[in-house]
């Protein structure tokens, strides 16, 4: 990738089904939304708080069993497992007419795309893939029309505009992609932000515009940490910590590195490309994220 290339394409594609999502950064400063302050307990409760509410204001038809599978699902890390949601929840969408039900089924098909790249190694900036793979494209692709669906059935939250970003992110693959797509991605960040300003995803995605931009431009992974730390406060879901792995590796800090991938893999011990990562830490081998995770890396885990 061109040096040019990689000032304006100034996130990567985090292929490695974890949340790959690639942010150009913006001159904007509403884009730029701190990590917040309050004590991790007072986030948890917080958190927790408003998820009750969500789900006391679910439509019936929605029930919370749809969510919790499509994670499950995620949590495998399987190819097939995840697939096979996605029929699923295709299913019960065209069914019910739920805008909620077209949400989760384009979060579906975000997860099915990151989990197709789950072994490919993270550098910053460089993307996951110079030309789409047709399988990963119609993710995408139906993913987006997920996402158009439940909006116009009224769904205006601030997670469906973060999944669309997400969604819109994976299409950056050169220069010319990225002119097409930033301001859109821009936009949908902004509004994810100003609506819900405290989703450990979104901050997840901001982390991430900080670790994986390039090192000329924008890269901090000292500030990446702290939005991956808010994340892991506020959720069980193991990519956060391993984004923050990858942030403490990049402030040479090997130890710390090694001790988030721990904490990875304790919260999700099927992740395999934190498996390996962790084992190259241990072994004090080079570029233990950039590398694609190998089969006979996969086999020697077992």
């Amino acid at each position: 990738m061109s040096r040019l290339l990689s000032t304006l394409c100034a996130g990567c594609a985090v292929g490695i089904g974890l949340a790959a999502w690639y942010f150009v950064p913006s001159d904007d400063p509403s884009v730029e939304i701190p990590a917040s302050t309050q004590p991790a307990t007072a986030r948890t409760d917080q958190v927790a708080q408003d998820a009750a509410l969500q789900a006391s204001s679910e439509d019936a038809t929605t029930p919370p069993s749809k969510r919790q599978a499509l994670q499950t699902a995620r949590a495998a890390c399987s190819l097939p497992a995840i697939e096979a949601a996605v029929r699923t929840l295709t299913e019960q969408a065209n069914e019910s007419k739920a805008a909620e039900d077209w949400h989760i089924l384009a979060e579906a098909h975000l997860e099915c795309a990151l989990q197709r790249a789950h072994l490919v190694g993270m550098t910053p900036g460089k993307p996951t893939y110079s030309e789409l793979p047709a399988p990963f494209a119609k993710d995408l692709s139906a993913g987006l029309a997920a996402v158009k669906q439940a909006r116009e059935l009224g769904d205006e939250s601030g997670e469906l505009y973060r999944v669309e970003a997400a969604l819109m992110s994976q299409h950056i693959t050169g220069l010319g992609a990225a002119l097409k797509w930033n301001a859109k991605i821009n936009e949908a960040l902004k509004t994810a932000g100003e609506l819900q300003a405290e989703d450990p995803n979104l901050h997840v995605a901001l982390g991430l515009r900080k670790l994986l931009a390039p090192t000329w431009f924008g890269h901090d992974p000292q500030k990446a940490l702290q939005h991956f730390e808010f994340a892991c406060d506020s959720m069980d879901d193991e990519r956060p910590a391993i984004f923050a792995a990858m942030a403490t590796y990049l402030q040479d800090k090997r130890d710390d590195a090694i001790g988030w991938l721990e904490q990875a893999l304790q919260r999700n011990p099927r992740n395999k490309y934190a498996q390996a990562v962790l084992k190259r830490l241990q072994k004090g081998e080079e570029d233990p994220f950039g590398r694609d995770v190998t089969e006979a890396e996969i086999n020697s885990a077992k």
